[in-house]
């Protein structure tokens, strides 16, 4: 998700001023051709979407053509004929609240008079919502005076009950309502008003947010910590603002286990900071410079972000695009291979062959200074390109990343930017419990819940660590 390495030149090279007119043939058409390559550039950076760059689906806007266009079927929709069907099957009559006995007329319409059989009456269940109050506890703190002193003594809370008007299990959902169902801080408070009867300002809910978060803080903290001594991670950035300044979002991610921080930087510190300066693990990632420090032998670049330079580079012109289809061609057939199971041995070796050849053309042609600088940079990471060829845990594709990063993408779209330091935190904790508790198959808000009871009675918290990690 983020911009392509050799941005920053494209971007200097558009702003670069032109020159004077010239007084000679010859260097009015040098001048031509600086003008003929900036017009092209352009035009591709018009052009750029998200086939051809690291630019999100959704901003390819109305006139390009969607998902579903692309996959468009001659079957109508839903079930196709030899489709068995599915129906909700009846709970158990044991698990029923009320049961009603809906008996037939006395009278038939003949005039006779109905008797009832011996047949199992038809079953017909129901399932609705009973209206919901909040639950109100009151505290009542008694006070006396010492006898001797004189001294003044009042009764304390109950260990657990917090010293605000939110209890644990209201501060929870206040908490999954803000991340997993991505609701900005006024509809949690319409909701609770409309459904729970609970009012409460909009301070009141970023000041639960911000309690989530520190109830949060341990269990993150831990498993930070256990990125050090991951096998292997999958890391991506997306922007993230706070009102007026430029935020990022870092995302660490394994099979089991996600973690989100927000930093002020996109530069090569904060993943040190992130990972830690000892980690070991194969790090797979896109092209971005910042990922240079590691080696490419514990480095896997994403093939998918190959696909999408490939692409941008045969929709230019001339031998450029020329190199950009066998490209574009030849990294379709890596995936075709590697999910066949034939990506080993002298088929391997072959397309590793074809692939170097054909970056190698792209370096020393000279019609296109910015797809020869793309093929260097690819050259560069050459070893970086088959990791996953020698390491079974890894993918050849940041996927993993990206699709964790969807959904704090989608709650900065409909949240905005976030106002202080206590949103950011909220932000990067609540969704690291929130996808990891995802790919653990846990329910996120009993989570929460243990984690806030636990920080208001000054408790062990829970752990965010996988089970057999955190037995460990």
């Amino acid at each position: 998700m983020s911009d392509q390495p050799d941005s920053a030149d494209a971007k200097a090279f558009l702003v670069e001023p032109i020159p004077t007119l010239p007084g000679t043939v010859p260097e009015c058409h040098a001048l031509i051709k600086q003008l003929l390559e900036r017009v092209q550039a352009l035009e591709e950076r018009i052009n750029l979407d998200s086939n051809n760059s690291s630019k999100p689906p959704s901003s390819d806007g109305p006139g390009r053509p969607n998902r579903a266009q692309r996959r468009a079927s001659t079957k109508k929709r839903g079930a196709q004929p030899g489709h068995k069907g599915h129906s909700r099957s009846m709970v158990e009559e044991g698990q029923v609240d009320r049961i009603h006995d809906c008996r037939p007329q006395s009278v038939c319409g003949c005039g006779g008079s109905i008797i009832a059989d011996d047949q199992a009456p038809q079953r017909h269940q129901v399932f609705d919502v009973p209206p919901m109050k909040a639950v109100i506890d009151e505290y009542r703190l008694h006070g006396g005076r010492c006898a001797g002193c004189g001294k003044r003594h009042v009764g304390s809370l109950p260990v657990g009950v917090p010293r605000g008007q939110l209890g644990p299990r209201a501060l929870s959902l206040i908490g999954v309502l803000g991340t997993r169902y991505h609701l900005t801080q006024r509809k949690i408070r319409h909701l609770l008003d409309q459904l729970m009867g609970l009012s409460f300002s909009v301070g009141a809910i970023s000041q639960a947010h911000g309690k989530v978060s520190d109830a949060l803080q341990a269990p993150v903290a831990e498993a930070v910590g256990s990125l050090s001594t991951a096998s292997a991670l999958w890391m991506d950035e997306t922007h993230y603002r706070r009102e007026s300044t430029a935020h990022w979002v870092w995302a660490a991610v394994q099979p089991k286990l996600a973690v989100f921080s927000l930093y002020p930087s996109r530069a090569r510190y904060v993943i040190r900071d992130i990972i830690g300066v000892d980690c070991q693990a194969a790090i797979t990632s896109d092209r971005y410079s910042a990922y240079a420090f590691i080696e490419p032998a514990r480095r896997q670049v994403c093939w998918a972000h190959l696909l999408r330079d490939f692409n941008r580079i045969a929709q230019r012109q001339g031998q450029a695009g020329r190199i950009g289809h066998r490209l574009l061609g030849l990294g379709l057939v890596m995936f075709r291979k590697r999910d066949r199971g034939q990506l080993k041995g002298s088929t391997l070796e072959g397309l590793q062959r074809r692939i170097h050849a054909t970056l190698t053309r792209g370096t020393h042609q000279t019609r296109c200074p910015r797809t020869a600088r793309t093929c260097a940079n690819i050259l560069a990471l050459w070893p970086a390109l088959w990791t996953f060829t020698t390491n079974a845990a890894l993918e050849p594709t940041n996927n993993a990343a990206e699709q964790a990063l969807r959904s704090i993408v989608l709650k900065r779209k409909i949240s905005g930017p976030s106002r202080s330091l206590r949103g950011d935190r909220f932000i990067a904790r609540g969704f690291t419990a929130h996808e990891t508790c995802l790919r653990q198959g846990r329910d996120l808000w009993q989570f929460l819940h243990r984690a806030v009871h636990a920080f208001l009675a000054g408790i062990a918290p829970p752990s965010l660590l996988p089970p057999t990690r955190a037995a460990t």
